[in-house]
């Protein structure tokens, strides 16, 4: 482990003691409701058959005990496949479509680190916060399209380490799954419908009352390279060159107020 990724599990686990957040969870604290799941699955169709795609082409190659995870750009889970015979109380588990793998919902894993870094991250069982996942092995990486982060893919087992290799099976799936998505979908701005992350309207929305990147960095516990990475992606999006530009057009696109 790099001393970056070593760094921030360290302070994810300060992060989730001053939430009050108990290692005993066994599900996680922010679920989507129905509707809402409803619309993101509609929104992410694409996504989510392109990557039942690409892992059901490989899942019956690999006899190990892997669980593939599907997240949108939020950490939202959108997809999961897996040996239903081997994991038979996964769902039981609390692992449904619909659950938030941020840190605030269900402590520090593989994929709430990966949306903080912006990179690869292995985790190993007692690098994660909940004791539930304390038998768990995981791969999360961003998936990346034009430098925007469309979701996030992980891969996992229970109790069954993973071999260094599995990192580049990772690496070459998500860039499959991006390079059929970018076919499917087509590499096309919509201008008429801006969509920006929670991430990206939260920081957005701090910019507009005023605060500096140092403000924003300690309101939100994330770090200042990644604040300019949600910045560039505000920017390339409203297609705007500057901050001003950026919180005028989006107020007159009624993405804040």
């Amino acid at each position: 482990m790099n001393k970056l990724i070593f760094d921030e599990v360290l302070y994810s686990h300060k992060r989730c003691l001053e939430m009050g957040l108990g290692q005993t969870l066994d599900n996680p604290l922010i679920f989507l409701g129905k509707q809402e799941l409803q619309l993101k699955i509609r929104e992410n169709n694409e996504l989510i058959n392109v990557f039942r795609k690409n892992v059901n082409s490989i899942f019956k190659q690999i006899k190990e005990r892997y669980i593939f995870l599907l997240t949108d750009a939020d950490g939202y889970l959108l997809e999961m496949v897996y040996e239903k015979e081997i994991y038979n109380n996964l769902n039981k588990s609390g692992f449904k479509i619909g659950t938030s793998f941020k840190e605030e919902s269900w402590g520090t894993n593989a994929i709430s680190l990966a949306m903080r870094l912006n990179q690869l991250v292995y985790l190993k069982p007692e690098q994660h916060y909940c004791n539930i996942f304390k038998e768990w092995y995981c791969i999360a990486i961003p998936l990346i399209v034009d430098d925007e982060i469309i979701g996030y893919l992980d891969l996992s087992t229970i109790k069954d380490s993973m071999v260094d290799e599995m990192m580049v099976v990772v690496e070459l799936l998500a860039y499959k799954i991006v390079s059929d998505y970018v076919s499917m979908v087509g590499n096309k701005v919509n201008n008429s419908k801006v969509k920006l992350t929670e991430e990206q309207l939260e920081v957005l929305k701090l910019v507009t009352k005023g605060y500096k990147d140092i403000a924003i960095a300690e309101e939100l516990g994330i770090s200042i390279n990644t604040i300019n990475y949600h910045k560039r992606n505000i920017f390339r999006k409203l297609d705007v060159r500057s901050t001003r530009e950026a919180i005028a057009k989006a107020i007159r696109m009624g993405l804040i107020e």
